[in-house]
């Protein structure tokens, strides 16, 4: 099982906001994945080929070619989060600073 203090910081950096009982949940369901992880890590893999699975064909990717776009004025009116041809969108990931001084 994780401590309180990792908790505060995967929740602080999702943003998410839980209730005592919600955590104690989080906290059993984290320490069942971090468990059965563990357990997967002590499998013994050495004779496996690491190659096994992949497709012998080479993967057939489309071209990358350069295509005309829409005309900005066009983009424009498809939101009123548009400027100076790009949109914008609201800042979401913080100094880590700022994260831990929340928590």
């Amino acid at each position: 099982m994780i401590d309180d203090k990792t908790l505060q910081s995967v929740l602080a950096l999702c943003k998410f906001s839980l209730s005592d009982r919600e955590k104690e949940h989080f906290k059993q369901q984290i320490g069942d994945i971090l468990s059965y992880v563990e357990t997967l890590n002590q499998v013994d893999t050495r004779s496996i080929d690491p190659d096994l699975g992949k497709s012998l064909e080479s993967m057939s990717l489309r071209q990358d070619k350069a295509a005309v776009g829409l005309p900005t004025e066009q983009v424009a009116g498809l939101s009123a989060h548009f400027q100076d041809s790009f949109f914008t969108v609201p800042r979401i990931i913080e100094e880590m600073d700022e994260i831990t001084e929340e928590s």
